[in-house]
């Protein structure tokens, strides 16, 4: 995995300082090792956040510090970071609430998220968007081909779903989903039929990124839920 962003880097001198392919939060959290057994639902998200805090993350001691809101890293406080409306959190709270989680830390509930759940990025090293909003669309290819193909072939899930545009992309560069998907352009573009076409078909959901910047998008992403909660109710 590591090989593929280095040598992708290495074709890309324009994106330094900004793509850091050596750091991969999934790997420096330990994600892998919370596989409970067989995966129900697999999520598919963009990429790692790019801050901790107020500062930008430089090295793999960072994913593990306690103000870097990884998905993973189980050391994030939340305690003052608690959000009133729906959506107001990050995308580790707002799935477990989303979920129907109800840990008393982030560590509880990604013990929780584990036993029937698993979530990967698209691209696994970090990304700084704060230095280019637009992930590239050959980073996604080539993070799909390489790296998010063999992975979800390993994983073997019962049902993955794309949470945004981007997972949304890669997803078109692996069969089954590609050919399922022949002809979307976006997440919110899909219509209900064919979403739920795609869900009872092919095994796969399609819904906006579960963030506050898509609360107008809060009904489709709330019914998504709902049938992954029954799922494994």
């Amino acid at each position: 995995m590591r090989e593929v962003y280095l040598r992708y880097a290495r074709e890309r001198p324009d994106l330094h300082g900004v793509l850091l392919p050596g750091h991969l939060p999934h790997d420096a959290c330990g994600a892998a090792a919370r596989r409970s057994g067989r995966v129900t639902v697999l999520f598919v998200a963009e990429s790692p956040p790019w801050s901790a805090g107020r500062r930008e993350v430089a090295g793999p001691r960072d994913c593990r510090s306690p103000d870097y809101p990884y998905f993973w890293n189980d050391r994030y406080d939340v305690r003052c970071r608690r959000g009133g409306s729906p959506l107001s959190l990050g995308l580790a709270e707002n799935l477990f609430s989303l979920l129907g989680l109800d840990g008393g830390s982030r560590r509880e509930n990604l013990e929780l998220f584990a036993r029937n759940f698993f979530l990967v990025d698209t691209v696994k090293c970090v990304f700084r968007k704060n230095r280019k909003a637009a992930i590239p669309n050959d980073l996604v290819r080539t993070s799909a081909r390489e790296v998010l193909r063999p992975e979800i072939a390993d994983l073997a899930p019962e049902y993955v779903v794309a949470l945004g545009n981007t997972a949304l992309t890669a997803l078109r560069e692996i069969e089954p989903y590609a050919s399922a998907l022949s002809g979307v352009g976006t997440i919110t573009g899909i219509p209900g039929d064919l979403r739920e076409s795609l869900f009872e078909e092919n095994r796969l959901l399609c819904m906006p990124y579960p963030g506050g910047r898509n609360r107008r998008y809060l009904d489709t992403i709330e019914a998504g839920f709902e049938a992954i909660r029954d799922l494994v109710g």
